[in-house]
């Protein structure tokens, strides 16, 4: 069969599953040229040459109650999106993370007889063990993006190929520190860079925990210069209304943090792929996050594993310090971050674990990786 005369129905529900899935449908094309994708996504789908059915907003929710309060919403995006799959028929679906959307439209596509392709697995290993059987049988096939997932759904009886982790290739390393602190406007030292993350809710929870932090660090190590970036305009007036009521100066800048984690001795940051970017980068880091309690309390029901920082759970042991719902704790943050500044080794010693990190994530092309074996699946 000649792919270029299939058609993919791709399918991502938040910001940073866009910017995969962009990645992911440039190299289809570049495979297969007249190839049909159709979905739902963002605006990086679109440049990639999605056709959009359904267009996904700037910012997520995060938690348990948080989802459950919006369940009416997506409910009628999922119709919406089931009645697309039954009239036009694609010879393929790629799902792209977004567990509770995209394991039931696998169900629905698998009925049909349709094939499923699972790029950017759900975090099964961490929590949600339960969904193993639905992902068994309704995906055709796994493509992960960490080493450890493949043997976890082998072990499950789940085709799976590593194809290496998206960030490699896609951020610039060699970005040097004090290129980065010059364009940023940044003359004292330490830089220390707070990622709040990029959802309304983080920014609610999180962002008063980081500036509190600032305060106290600033009171240890009064050359201490801050920087927070902004993910989407939409953010700002959330964000600027917080740092209205800190003494502390804290620099902004909208877009990409690329150049704050690679100008930053230091990043106190959300939970998430984040701490992957700095791990890229060998910036130490301590990772902060902050949900609704009945959230918390599901997640300590659910979580199958001992951290939630990606940077630990790729290295296997707790390299990064991480302050989780109520032991997130301005004080105590501020001390771990003042220890990584100024006892002698500390810094060392994360940037030699962080090295572990990165040769774990593989080499550069998993978009490119992943559209082949798909391609040449058709």
């Amino acid at each position: 069969m000649n792919a270029d005369n299939n058609n993919i129905m791709i399918l991502a529900g938040e910001p940073s599953g866009d910017i995969h899935g962009g990645h992911l449908c440039r190299e289809i094309k570049k495979l297969s040229p007249r190839i049909q994708l159709f979905g739902m996504g963002g605006p990086e789908m679109e440049l990639a040459g999605v056709e959009l059915i359904h267009r996904i907003g700037n910012t997520g929710v995060i938690g348990f109650w948080e989802v459950y309060k919006e369940i009416g919403k997506y409910w009628k995006i999922f119709k919406k999106m089931v009645k697309v799959l039954e009239e036009r028929r694609p010879d393929a679906v790629i799902l792209i993370d977004y567990p509770g959307f995209n394991i039931r439209f696998a169900k629905k596509a698998n009925r049909l007889g349709i094939k499923v392709y699972y790029y950017i697995s759900p975090q099964l290993w961490a929590w949600g063990q339960w969904r193993i059987k639905k992902i068994r049988r309704s995906v055709d096939k796994m493509l992960v993006i960490f080493p450890f997932e493949k043997k976890f759904y082998n072990s499950h009886g789940i085709e799976a190929e590593f194809v290496g982790h998206p960030l490699i290739g896609t951020l610039n390393p060699d970005l040097r520190k004090e290129e980065c602190q010059k364009i940023l406007g940044i003359s004292s030292s330490p830089v220390i860079g707070l990622l709040p993350g990029s959802r309304k809710g983080e920014i609610e929870k999180i962002l008063p925990i980081l500036i509190k932090t600032a305060e106290i660090i600033r009171e240890k190590i009064p050359e201490s210069d801050f920087i927070l970036p902004i993910a989407s305009s939409e953010l700002r007036p959330l964000i600027e209304v917080q740092l209205k009521h800190t003494p502390v100066k804290i620099k902004t800048r909208e877009g990409s943090a690329e150049e704050i984690i690679a100008a930053s001795d230091l990043l106190i940051l959300a939970s998430g792929t984040v701490t992957l970017e700095a791990s890229l980068f060998l910036t130490p880091m301590i990772i902060v996050y902050r949900i609704s309690f009945f959230s918390w309390l599901m997640g300590r029901i659910l979580l199958k594993i001992p951290y939630i920082g990606l940077v630990n759970i790729v290295r296997g042991e707790k390299i990064v310090p991480e302050f989780i719902q109520h032991q997130a704790k301005p004080e105590m943050i501020a001390q771990a971050g003042v220890d990584i500044i100024t006892k002698p080794g500390s810094r060392e010693r994360m940037i030699g674990e962080l090295k572990i990190v990165r040769d774990e994530l593989g080499r550069p092309g998993a978009a490119g990786r992943a559209a082949g074996i798909i391609i040449n699946s058709l």
